[in-house]
């Protein structure tokens, strides 16, 4: 219980100040004689005892003290020190769409497949939901490697030329990457722009996104057509056999990137001629205009590109970040139907095992619309044993190179025959060779 406080008024008295002196006077004199007469009673040895016990028990107190301190400030090294709890930070850039595996490797994913749904209720937007998402990580350059910039035919980083090979890929490029990228079939419709009636093509291409696909970063995109007879599953999705090898262009695409042997691109496979229109003229001209109207336009809308948007003029300001190639009627399409076309659209071209009318394709560049567009890359080659096309293409490359000016041999043109015929492991080593010195701007 607490003791309660007790007001009261002070009650002031009439005090004889004589009789208040002498009191005083009396109080003091008998606390000096209580005070002489105690301080008399104790021996001076004894006090000096009881002083210097005293002086050694603090110093043995103050002693302890510090030794139980130390005791404490040791570590136990036979157990390890409790890690502080890493934060977990979500990255910025959204899981790409297609997402890469969880084990690394590539895979074929039709679009319009269903995605996982955020339970109802879930704040899309918050903590929880991004930490459970899988993140696809940027790759990390091998310490000392760069991706070349060639400036020239010269890379302005290390001052090496491209390394060039005119035989089999190392075997690892057939071996699946540590990190692969993905595959997406596209299905899409089109418009018949080689038929006389208004008909609609409905058709499929295949999308490649390499490894740590950001879709807050731009690409460069290739896009590269088949051969006679072949489809856009060739390029990317199938496995051909040769010299006792399995290749596959998706593999090599992502080895090469792996290795830093290239920047990261989107590379598009659509399908040509074959099951739509008849004759290889025709198929030239479906795809020329294809590209222009359906293929690119879809390609910056849905991908991550440097176009600002797919209309023709966005197109053709991200002109230098677009290449176009592909392989024996590919080839004869990158020169009749691409460069002849759609040069506005392309600054870099890769063509192997095929030629065309190469006097036909030079005047159409030289035209009053596209003479003053840069060449950034031309790379061609084709096998150099039993290859029927291989003298086409060594005739059309110095045609090209001798004829107009923006082709310079060594610096923004090149030409490597590799050992074989016309057969994919030539196709692939171009490819390879090819892929160092596409969208290289001078």
């Amino acid at each position: 219980m607490q003791n309660e406080k007790k007001s009261g008024h002070i009650k002031h008295e009439d005090i004889d100040m004589d009789t208040h002196d002498r009191a005083v006077r009396r109080n003091a004199g008998s606390r000096s004689r209580s005070q002489d007469t105690r301080s008399s009673g104790a021996p001076l040895w004894l006090i000096c005892i009881l002083i210097f016990v005293g002086v050694v028990g603090f110093f043995l107190i103050r002693l302890s003290a510090k030794m139980k301190q130390a005791d404490s400030a040791q570590v136990d090294l036979s157990t390890p020190a409790p890690q502080a709890t890493e934060e977990l930070v979500p990255e910025t850039a959204p899981v790409s769409d297609p997402a890469a595996p969880a084990d690394g490797n590539s895979l074929l994913i039709v679009e319009g497949a269903e995605t996982p749904a955020v339970p109802e209720g879930t704040d899309s937007g918050s903590a929880d939901v991004l930490l459970t998402q899988e993140t696809v990580p940027t790759p990390t350059p091998t310490p000392g490697v760069h991706v070349h910039s060639f400036v020239k035919g010269v890379c302005s980083v290390c001052g090496e030329k491209p390394a060039f090979l005119t035989d089999w890929l190392p075997d690892e490029f057939y071996q699946e990457a540590a990190h692969g990228g993905t595959v997406t079939a596209v299905e899409y419709d089109t418009k018949a722009f080689a038929a006389y009636d208004e008909l609609t093509y409905h058709k499929r291409m295949n999308v490649y996104l390499p490894y740590g696909y950001d879709e807050h970063k731009p690409y460069n995109v290739l896009v590269l057509i088949h051969g006679q007879g072949d489809s856009e599953d060739d390029w990317l999705v199938e496995t051909h056999e040769s010299g006792g090898h399995a290749m596959c262009g998706r593999v090599i695409l992502d080895n090469i990137f792996e290795q830093g042997l290239a920047e990261p691109c989107i590379v598009v496979t659509p399908v040509t001629e074959t099951k739509f229109v008849q004759g290889l003229t025709a198929g030239i001209v479906q795809m020329q205009d294809e590209l222009r109207e359906t293929i690119l336009p879809y390609i910056v809308e849905h991908y991550s590109t440097y176009a600002k948007d797919g209309s023709e003029a966005g197109l053709q300001a991200a002109r230098s970040h677009f290449g176009l190639g592909g392989l024996s009627n590919g080839a004869l399409f990158t020169y009749e139907g691409g460069m002849r076309h759609d040069f506005d659209l392309f600054g870099s071209y890769c063509a192997f095992s095929g030629n065309g009318e190469p006097w036909k394709t030079v005047s159409a560049i030289q035209t009053e619309e596209f003479a003053k567009l840069p060449v950034d890359c031309l790379f061609t080659g084709a096998g150099s044993l039993n290859d029927w096309q291989q003298n086409y293409t060594q005739i059309g490359f110095e045609y090209f190179v001798e004829k107009d000016e923006r082709f310079v041999e060594g610096e923004n043109a090149w030409r490597v025959d590799v050992d074989g015929g016309h057969e994919w492991k030539v196709w692939y080593t171009c490819l390879y060779n090819a892929m160092q010195v596409m969208f290289q701007s001078m």
